[in-house]
């Protein structure tokens, strides 16, 4: 059986051989780059089943670049590390909790492990506020609102705790001229009342099968919220 692939975010080849040895005694595989630029194209790209990003590259990187990975972050088990300067010791500083919690390298390691590897497709999101009936793959359907849009997907509020990752779920919405219930998958999710957790609750999908007409109209939609 192979080892878990996590990517590893650090600029300084020196650190990411230190990060690179102590994953390699846990059993993690690990893909070493030194931008956040590129995480979005690799995470679309490879199925990985967790990252973890250097704290330096963090303090450095920009408002922007920490936007565009910030779907990679709360699809996979994710979470800073730091090198202490006297010892060479590691710390895991922060795990976003949302794909279960971490408090030291060898749990986020375990978290790793559990994790089914995926695919994370990058999305312009925007703030987009639909009305749509989300039913789920137990058959419950919900009356809700997106809190954001893009062409590829959504986030949609729901505190439905039965909810999880990679489960299939439709969507249907309310406004668009063509309301066929569009296919969709659960990609990542905000538990209600999760400790340190600020963000509304709520699932971000996928779209998997959707109309051409009811995609233009979200384009549509979209364009009308990036130019007002």
């Amino acid at each position: 059986m192979s080892s878990p692939l996590i990517l590893l975010v650090s600029r300084s080849a020196g650190r990411s051989q230190i990060y690179r040895e102590a994953l390699d005694l846990l059993g993690i595989s690990c893909l070493a780059i030194s931008s956040l630029k590129e995480v979005p194209t690799l995470t679309a790209g490879t199925r990985f089943s967790g990252i973890l990003l250097d704290m330096p590259v963090m303090v450095k990187a920009g408002a922007a670049e920490k936007a565009d990975i910030d779907d990679v972050l709360k699809a996979l088990p994710s979470a800073y590390v730091n090198i202490a300067p006297a010892s060479d010791t590691i710390r895991l500083m922060i795990a976003n909790g949302l794909q279960g919690m971490a408090t030291s390298l060898p749990e986020f390691a375990d978290l790793c492990k559990a994790f089914p590897p995926r695919l994370v497709m990058p999305k312009n999101r925007y703030g987009l506020h639909l009305h749509a009936l989300l039913t789920t793959a137990n058959g419950r359907e919900e009356r809700t609102v997106t809190l954001n849009v893009s062409p590829g997907g959504c986030f949609l509020f729901t505190t439905d705790p039965a909810v999880q990752p990679e489960q299939p779920v439709t969507v249907r919405f309310i406004g668009l001229e063509d309301q066929t219930p569009i296919q969709a998958v659960i990609c990542w999710l905000n538990r209600w009342g999760t400790d340190g957790n600020n963000q509304p609750p709520g699932i971000g999908v996928r779209f998997e099968q959707i109309e051409d007409i009811q995609q233009q109209q979200i384009a549509r939609l979209l364009k009308t919220v990036q130019t007002g």
